[in-house]
Protein backbone atom coordinates (compact mmCIF):
# COMPACT_ATOMS: atom_id res chain seq x y z
CA UNK A 1 0.00 0.00 0.00
CA UNK A 2 1.53 3.19 -0.99
CA UNK A 3 1.04 6.59 1.08
CA UNK A 4 1.74 9.98 0.56
CA UNK A 5 3.57 11.98 3.64
CA UNK A 6 2.22 15.21 2.30
CA UNK A 7 -0.42 15.97 4.71
CA UNK A 8 -1.45 18.01 7.81
CA UNK A 9 1.53 17.14 10.12
CA UNK A 10 3.04 14.88 7.64
CA UNK A 11 0.43 12.35 8.64
CA UNK A 12 0.23 9.45 5.46
CA UNK A 13 -2.56 9.87 3.24
CA UNK A 14 -3.48 7.18 1.20
CA UNK A 15 -3.49 7.52 -2.97
CA UNK A 16 -6.23 5.98 -4.52
CA UNK A 17 -5.38 3.62 -7.34
CA UNK A 18 -5.52 4.24 -10.29
CA UNK A 19 -8.80 2.58 -12.29
CA UNK A 20 -7.85 0.16 -15.31
CA UNK A 21 -8.51 0.53 -18.89
CA UNK A 22 -11.44 -1.73 -18.35
CA UNK A 23 -13.17 -0.21 -15.68
CA UNK A 24 -12.83 2.96 -17.25
CA UNK A 25 -14.59 1.34 -20.71
CA UNK A 26 -17.37 0.21 -18.78
CA UNK A 27 -18.06 3.66 -17.21
CA UNK A 28 -17.64 5.58 -20.14
CA UNK A 29 -19.90 3.23 -22.08
CA UNK A 30 -22.35 4.03 -18.69
CA UNK A 31 -21.92 7.59 -19.35
CA UNK A 32 -22.04 8.04 -23.33
CA UNK A 33 -25.20 5.21 -23.50
CA UNK A 34 -26.82 7.51 -20.93
CA UNK A 35 -26.19 10.65 -23.04
CA UNK A 36 -27.28 9.10 -26.33
CA UNK A 37 -30.92 7.74 -24.95
CA UNK A 38 -31.30 11.70 -23.60
CA UNK A 39 -30.40 12.95 -26.58
CA UNK A 40 -32.43 11.11 -29.24
CA UNK A 41 -35.21 11.64 -26.91
CA UNK A 42 -38.05 14.21 -26.97
CA UNK A 43 -39.09 16.38 -23.92
CA UNK A 44 -41.88 13.47 -23.04
CA UNK A 45 -39.09 11.00 -22.42
CA UNK A 46 -39.78 9.45 -25.48
CA UNK A 47 -37.43 7.99 -27.81
CA UNK A 48 -37.36 7.23 -31.32
CA UNK A 49 -36.19 3.75 -32.63
CA UNK A 50 -33.51 4.85 -35.48
CA UNK A 51 -34.50 1.44 -37.34
CA UNK A 52 -38.23 1.42 -36.75
CA UNK A 53 -39.48 4.48 -35.80
CA UNK A 54 -41.19 3.02 -32.73
CA UNK A 55 -41.78 5.60 -29.63
CA UNK A 56 -40.21 3.98 -26.48
CA UNK A 57 -40.48 5.56 -22.98
CA UNK A 58 -36.62 6.22 -21.97
CA UNK A 59 -35.54 5.53 -18.26
CA UNK A 60 -36.73 1.65 -19.80
CA UNK A 61 -35.18 -1.47 -20.30
CA UNK A 62 -36.50 -1.27 -23.79
CA UNK A 63 -34.34 2.03 -24.97
CA UNK A 64 -30.95 0.71 -26.01
CA UNK A 65 -28.18 2.85 -27.76
CA UNK A 66 -27.66 0.88 -30.45
CA UNK A 67 -24.67 0.52 -32.65
CA UNK A 68 -25.04 0.65 -36.78
CA UNK A 69 -20.92 -0.58 -36.67
CA UNK A 70 -20.98 -3.34 -33.79
CA UNK A 71 -18.70 -2.31 -31.03
CA UNK A 72 -16.72 -4.96 -31.57
CA UNK A 73 -12.61 -4.77 -31.02
CA UNK A 74 -12.73 -4.63 -35.24
CA UNK A 75 -14.21 -1.06 -35.62
CA UNK A 76 -12.63 0.70 -31.96
CA UNK A 77 -12.96 3.90 -33.72
CA UNK A 78 -16.70 4.18 -34.00
CA UNK A 79 -17.31 2.41 -30.85
CA UNK A 80 -18.06 5.95 -28.70
CA UNK A 81 -18.63 7.94 -32.14
CA UNK A 82 -22.01 9.36 -31.59
CA UNK A 83 -22.94 9.11 -35.32
CA UNK A 84 -22.59 5.32 -35.33
CA UNK A 85 -24.84 5.24 -31.87
CA UNK A 86 -28.48 5.80 -31.82
CA UNK A 87 -31.45 5.75 -29.66
CA UNK A 88 -33.02 2.44 -30.69
CA UNK A 89 -35.28 -0.05 -29.44
CA UNK A 90 -35.00 -3.23 -27.30
CA UNK A 91 -36.50 -5.19 -29.88
CA UNK A 92 -34.55 -4.08 -32.86
CA UNK A 93 -31.14 -4.48 -30.87
CA UNK A 94 -31.37 -7.73 -29.81
CA UNK A 95 -33.71 -10.02 -31.50
CA UNK A 96 -33.41 -7.92 -35.07
CA UNK A 97 -29.41 -8.12 -34.52
CA UNK A 98 -29.44 -4.33 -35.27
CA UNK A 99 -32.19 -4.35 -37.93
CA UNK A 100 -29.81 -2.53 -40.32
CA UNK A 101 -31.69 -2.49 -43.14
CA UNK A 102 -33.85 0.08 -40.80
CA UNK A 103 -31.09 1.63 -39.13
CA UNK A 104 -29.04 2.56 -42.83
CA UNK A 105 -32.82 4.14 -43.46
CA UNK A 106 -32.62 6.00 -40.36
CA UNK A 107 -29.02 7.24 -40.84
CA UNK A 108 -29.84 8.43 -43.82
CA UNK A 109 -33.38 10.15 -42.65
CA UNK A 110 -31.43 11.53 -39.80
CA UNK A 111 -28.03 12.76 -41.03
CA UNK A 112 -27.98 12.68 -44.98
CA UNK A 113 -26.43 10.42 -47.80
CA UNK A 114 -23.15 11.28 -46.93
CA UNK A 115 -22.97 9.84 -43.07
CA UNK A 116 -22.42 6.24 -44.59
CA UNK A 117 -19.63 7.58 -46.45
CA UNK A 118 -18.34 9.12 -42.83
CA UNK A 119 -19.05 6.10 -41.03
CA UNK A 120 -17.29 3.71 -44.13
CA UNK A 121 -14.38 5.78 -43.68
CA UNK A 122 -13.96 6.15 -39.94
CA UNK A 123 -14.33 2.14 -39.25
CA UNK A 124 -11.27 1.58 -41.05
CA UNK A 125 -9.35 3.80 -38.81
CA UNK A 126 -7.19 2.39 -36.39
CA UNK A 127 -6.96 3.37 -32.80
CA UNK A 128 -6.04 2.39 -29.18
CA UNK A 129 -7.53 3.89 -26.19
CA UNK A 130 -5.86 5.09 -23.47
CA UNK A 131 -6.90 5.58 -19.71
CA UNK A 132 -6.39 9.27 -19.75
CA UNK A 133 -8.74 9.27 -23.25
CA UNK A 134 -11.53 7.60 -20.91
CA UNK A 135 -11.61 9.92 -17.89
CA UNK A 136 -11.75 13.01 -20.32
CA UNK A 137 -14.72 11.33 -22.51
CA UNK A 138 -16.28 10.64 -18.93
CA UNK A 139 -15.99 14.04 -17.98
CA UNK A 140 -17.41 15.51 -21.59
CA UNK A 141 -20.33 13.25 -21.29
CA UNK A 142 -21.34 13.92 -17.70
CA UNK A 143 -21.16 17.82 -19.01
CA UNK A 144 -23.41 17.00 -21.94
CA UNK A 145 -26.01 15.23 -19.83
CA UNK A 146 -26.48 18.11 -17.36
CA UNK A 147 -26.40 20.53 -20.78
CA UNK A 148 -29.41 18.15 -22.19
CA UNK A 149 -31.03 18.29 -18.38
CA UNK A 150 -30.74 21.71 -18.49
CA UNK A 151 -34.12 24.26 -19.27
CA UNK A 152 -33.95 27.63 -20.89
CA UNK A 153 -37.11 29.98 -19.32
CA UNK A 154 -39.72 29.06 -22.24
CA UNK A 155 -39.39 25.13 -20.78
CA UNK A 156 -37.56 23.83 -23.75
CA UNK A 157 -34.30 21.83 -23.85
CA UNK A 158 -31.17 24.30 -24.89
Amino acid sequence: MKYNTIGTDSLPIKLAKPKSVKTLKKSLWRVFSEFIRRRDSDDNGYCECISCGKRVKNGTWKVHAGHYYSRGNTWAALYFDEINVNGQCSHCNTYLEGNKQGYRKGLIKKYGEQVLDYLDMKKNNRCKWYGFMYEALIKEYKEKILKLNRKDTYGQRI
